[in-house]
């Protein structure tokens, strides 16, 4: 064995001391000698590079023998472990030189997986492989020995998914399979429509509120949230054929397990119109004369199906209002008379100008020809000349309220009409600071009958007025009104709320204003609307509107009925759940009654004949 140290002679005394000394003191000897056996240098792990007083020794294990009694340097050394170093001081006990070296780095092996699979992992930021990955090692470190060991961040990452991050450590078990959070989600759903009878249509599609395309339709939706704790967005979609197809609606929802949504479409049997018109408007500060617009139900379907009515047919042909041409001025027609010799309509037509203003002007057309031409009988866009009026006693004058003269009210106005055209120039009948509104009369040899209202006082109600038609002699009744009718020129008959129920009502006074007497004494139309009174032109009957009916559905809406001047044989005329308004009597056609209605989608002036009526 090659010694660390040179051997020497040993000289005969020396030997035969040894033989004389005790062992103890023989080893004693025999180290401050140098002849001293050589001791075993070993590590845990072995291979460790063993540096002794700075000098290399080699890898261990190895043996060592002492120079003396001196101390000694021990450094090891080996790859992966901390380098443990002392101070050996050689004595006859010592039996070895050893030395337990603590790992740098600890290596173990994991399973990764996720839901879902094919998600990446990466370790402190380096890629690690894609889920499912099984007996991936993973290298824990440490600063030194005593330390314990560094944990280390498990990224998993998806496209489409929210990233998530866990803390692996070195005494892990195992790693949990990590669930991943979905953020977006790229759909197509199939949308079809059809009707009642299951046949396919090709429907207006549109996704929250925007038209996309028609059905059958291929419609990519994409689902996304910017956390995975945030809710899901929701798309309203519809599909509908416009003016014929009602829409159908559908949320399509994270949640929703299938990609084809199926409309059944119902046809459209109603619509809803709006009512524009000139009228007398209070306010905190009075009277004011302004635009109204109200809306009700149209049924599209125009049939009436009381037998006591027959050859039901329009007068005039305003379209749809759902599917209104823009380009068109018109609103809606607004009220209406019907000439003398009952073969023509006049009426007022509420239109918009270039900004969106409202104004209105007179009209006439052949009353038996659907399709026939209309001539203006007033032009422009500045007024609004409304309610027209004509008698039939043979005066051709024509009355209507306007604010052609001033803006701010109106008055009542006077024209010829003569073979359908305005005769000579338009006369003002009304000259005072009230608001006169609703002519009528019944004989121009006698009173025009109106409606006035004083300005500038919030609680002035409208009061019953008459003047000459050459505008001779206003008088004002102690009398209020909403509304009024001269066409039997022996009495007015009038409307004004009543005082219990709050609900307008029909009244009747002779045409020097006496004997007011109520039309209806029926206790269920007292709580009931009651107004649009039109008699006929021998007084027996009378044509009022009501809203007391109901239609199919159980909605109360506006009908047209008639009853005897004297209250007895109330008949309800009109059924169609359609908005009917303002009756009037043909004063050439026995029967014949003439009324506005939006059936069919717009108002328009439609005529009927009832069997019995004079």
């Amino acid at each position: 064995m090659k010694m660390n140290t040179v051997r020497r002679p040993v000289s005969s005394s020396l030997f035969r001391t040894r033989v004389i000394l005790g062992s103890g003191l023989l080893a004693a000897l025999l180290l401050s000698a140098g002849c001293v056996a050589p001791l075993p240098v070993t590590t845990t792990p072995a291979g460790a590079t063993a540096i002794f007083d700075g000098k290399t020794l080699g890898p261990t294990p190895l043996q060592y023998t002492p120079e003396g009694n001196k101390p000694v340097a021990v450094e090891f050394r080996l790859d992966g472990y901390f380098p443990e170093s002392f101070t050996f001081q050689p004595s006859p006990e010592a039996k070895g030189i050893s030395a337990q070296l603590a790992p740098r780095t600890l290596t173990k092996s994991f399973d990764f997986t996720s839901a879902p699979d094919g998600a990446t992992v990466a370790i402190d930021g380096k890629t690690a492989g894609t889920t499912p990955l099984t007996g991936l090692k993973v290298v824990f470190d440490r600063d030194d020995k005593t330390s314990p060991w560094k944990t280390k961040a498990v990224t998993v990452t998806k496209a489409n998914y929210q990233s998530e991050t866990v803390t692996l450590s070195a005494d892990a078990a195992a790693l949990p399979r990590v669930d991943l959070g979905l953020l977006r989600e790229d759909r197509v759903y199939r949308l079809t429509a059809v009707n009642a009878e299951g046949a396919e249509l090709n429907a207006e599609v549109r996704l929250d509120g925007k038209v996309v395309g028609q059905t059958p339709l291929k419609l990519p939706i994409t689902f996304q949230r910017a956390v995975k704790t945030a809710p899901w967005p929701q798309f309203k979609v519809s599909a509908e054929i416009p003016a014929k197809y009602q829409p159908a609606t559908a949320t399509l929802d994270f949640a929703r397990p299938t990609l084809a949504v199926g409309f059944k479409l119902e046809p459209v049997t109603e619509i809803v119109t709006t009512f524009t018109y000139p009228t007398l408007v209070m306010t905190p500060t009075g009277v004011t004369f302004r635009f109204q617009r109200t809306n009700a139900i149209a049924i599209l379907n125009t049939r009436e199906p009381a037998e006591i009515i027959s050859d039901l047919k329009p007068v005039t042909n305003f379209g749809r209002q759902d599917v209104k041409d823009t380009a068109s001025r018109a609103e809606c027609i607004n009220s209406f008379c019907v000439s003398p010799d009952g073969q023509n309509i006049i009426f007022s037509l509420t239109e918009r100008d270039d900004q969106g203003g409202f104004y209105s002007n007179l009209s006439i057309k052949r009353a038996d020809d659907v399709g026939g031409g209309v001539a203006r009988l007033t032009q422009g866009p500045r007024y609004a000349d409304t309610l027209p009026y004509i008698a039939n006693d043979g005066s051709n004058y024509l009355v209507f309220a306007s604010n052609r003269t001033d803006r701010t009210k109106p008055d009542i106005f006077r024209v010829n009409l003569v073979e359908n055209r305005l005769s000579g120039g338009i006369s003002r009948l009304t000259n005072d600071s009230r608001y006169n509104f609703g002519p009528s009369y019944g004989d121009s040899n006698r009173q025009l009958f109106y409606l006035s209202t004083e300005p500038n006082f919030p609680t002035a109600e409208s009061q019953i007025s008459s003047i000459r038609l050459d505008g001779s002699l206003p008088t004002q009744l102690s009398i209020t009104a909403l509304e009024l009718n001269n066409v039997f020129a022996e009495k007015v008959y009038f409307v004004r709320l009543d005082e219990d129920s709050k609900k307008k009502q029909i009244y009747s006074i002779t045409a020097d204003g006496k004997l007011e007497t109520a039309l209806l004494n029926q206790e269920d139309f007292r709580t009931s609307n009651c107004f649009n009174p039109s008699v006929s032109p021998d007084g027996t009957r009378v044509l009022f509107v009501s809203d007391h009916g109901t239609d199919d559905q159980g909605r109360h809406n506006n009908d047209i009925y008639l009853v005897n001047a004297d209250g007895t044989n109330l008949q309800r005329l009109t059924h169609n759940g359609s908005d009917d308004l303002m009756p009037a009597w043909s004063f050439s056609e026995e029967g014949v009654i003439f009324f506005l209605s939006n059936r069919g989608g717009a108002y328009n002036v439609w005529r009927l004949k009832v069997s019995g009526a004079k």
